[in-house]
């Protein structure tokens, strides 16, 4: 039940959740002939909007959360026995699709093939599985573990963990494979901005993982144009994913997962 919950409740706090709410109580305060009021809350839905929709706004939402983990050189990262590679990174193969699809995050996907053919460490767990309501058969560490080989990581150097539906599960269903392979202390790679979650999880149940961070989506700008002040629907997507990211980190603490 809890995983419902969890995708569900940070709607109501999210960007567009709050719009709709916005936009909602000035629906019934028409209703009741309230017009005025009803402008107001109309008015503040549109602006919650328009702001969440800046580029200016959203690259601040999501630099904030990607700040504290950067990505580093290759030559940086260090050794270490294990890559652990959570998931939420691509799609499986379901007609008509004819192909693994790959999401926003599959830069992490690319990061572990890249530690790995560089001899950063010798053996990958996928972390990664299927959500209750989702219409694929296959789970997600499988279909990473397909594009691993495209990309020349050999199927000996793969071990598949694909029940975890979140990245609490991903770190204890991880945690008996980083023993059993006596991982130590082994590179983490996920999103920059999920970096901060995933190793105060890892940490919480006693594994020291070395973060790598992947799918950086804020980049330096030499100078801000009079466009990044306008909606765009790509920054309404940013703000949403960094304000459930920030959602998520407090429900984690309230938890006790973190």
């Amino acid at each position: 039940m809890y995983i419902y919950l969890s995708k569900i409740l940070p709607l109501f706090v999210l960007p567009i959740g709050l719009v709709m709410e916005l936009a909602l109580v000035a629906f019934l305060f028409l209703l009741f002939g309230k017009r005025k009021t009803s402008a107001v809350f109309l008015s503040l839905s549109m602006l919650l909007l328009w702001v969440a929709a800046t580029p200016i706004v959203a690259e601040t939402l999501m630099g904030r959360l990607e700040k504290d983990y950067p990505a580093v050189m290759m030559t940086e990262v260090p050794l270490a026995r294990c890559i652990v590679l959570l998931g939420g990174a691509v799609e499986p193969v379901m007609p008509p699709r004819m192909d693994i699809d790959m999401l926003e995050a599959a830069d992490r996907v690319r990061k572990a093939a890249q530690l790995y053919r560089a001899k950063r460490a010798g053996l990958i767990i996928v972390s990664g599985g299927n959500q209750p309501w989702s219409p694929f058969a296959e789970p997600e560490a499988a279909s990473i573990a397909t594009l691993l080989q495209e990309w020349g990581v050999p199927p000996s150097a793969i071990v598949l963990e694909a029940s975890s539906r979140n990245t609490r599960e991903n770190a204890v269903n991880s945690a008996d494979l980083i023993n059993k392979e006596g991982c130590g202390a082994p590179l983490l790679v996920t999103s920059a901005a999920h970096m901060k979650r995933s190793l105060a999880v890892f940490k919480k149940l006693g594994i020291s993982a070395l973060p790598v961070s992947a799918d950086v989506r804020v980049v330096k700008r030499p100078h801000l144009t009079f466009v990044d002040f306008l909606p765009d629907v790509r920054a309404l997507k940013m703000s949403n994913d960094a304000m459930r990211e920030w959602t998520g980190q407090l429900f984690y603490k309230i938890q006790g997962w973190s």
